[in-house]
């Protein structure tokens, strides 16, 4: 098995990641936050908050795996940090590295 045959899983996970992450922040910061500030439902906050959360600690566990395996440029995976934080940057984060692991084909 060639190198990059091992690389590919571990981007692939890192791609799905940046999806689910960055879809569960904009559930919470489009839906779950407006409902419990202008419905006072604080339950869809308390719902996805945590859900958000488990997908960003998991997501920079797999980052860092990324990079200490040296998958993805420190620089790309500087991006890839700060996308986290950001609504819809997952999507870009998505295509970063799914532009990687093309690349590594």
């Amino acid at each position: 098995m060639a190198k990059n045959d091992r690389n590919a899983p571990a981007l692939r996970h890192l791609g799905l990641m940046t999806l689910l992450e960055g879809g569960s922040l904009i559930a919470l910061v489009a839906i779950a936050m407006p409902l419990k500030y202008m419905a006072g439902m604080p339950e869809a906050v308390s719902a996805v908050g945590p859900v958000h959360g488990a997908f960003y600690l998991w997501t920079m566990g797999v980052l860092a795996l990324a990079l200490y395996r040296r998958l993805l440029p420190l620089k790309h995976g500087a991006v890839v940090a700060i996308a986290a934080l950001i609504p819809f940057g997952g999507l870009f984060s998505h295509h970063l590295v799914k532009r990687r692991l093309h690349e590594t084909d």
